[in-house]
């Protein structure tokens, strides 16, 4: 689990099959108690989440703060879950990947993988979302 965190968002990605079959809810249950015991981030607030899957590379758990509303320690979530994603890596040297997609937008090259790398995840940044959609729409594919 890796995790980075701004002044109201909270990014967690999970290169783990350790969720794979679990109920949904329990998937999110389990992931904020390990926020909480491992980086003592705990929520009190009202959140937007927004659950990325992916079948090769796992998920992103986006938690958005919404605006202050919390009465009573009570937590509100809203929960999004966007099956199948599209995971985008950003790659300085393309030609290590050449047995992928490779995409060339705006000065920069993204790799669109389909099967497990795990140096893919560990040493490139990732684009999920409408911005993995806008590249691969209006980049131009080298391979």
């Amino acid at each position: 689990m890796k995790v980075e965190c701004s002044i109201n968002k909270i990014i967690v990605y999970i290169f783990s099959d350790k969720y794979l079959n679990k109920k949904i809810e329990n998937v999110i249950k389990e992931i904020l108690l390990d926020l909480n015991k491992y980086y003592g981030i705990e929520l009190k607030n009202s959140y937007e989440l927004r659950l990325y899957t992916n079948k090769y590379y796992g998920m992103i758990l986006e938690i958005t703060e919404l605006e202050d509303v919390c009465k009573k320690n009570i937590v509100n979530l809203n929960l999004k879950i966007l099956k199948d994603s599209l995971f985008l890596f950003e790659v300085e040297d393309p030609l290590n990947y050449i047995d992928n997609e490779i995409y060339y937008y705006d000065e920069r090259y993204f790799i669109n993988s389909k099967k497990v790398n795990i140096n893919l995840f560990e040493n490139s940044n990732i684009v999920y979302g409408k911005d993995a959609y806008k590249i691969l729409g209006n980049g131009i594919k080298l391979s």
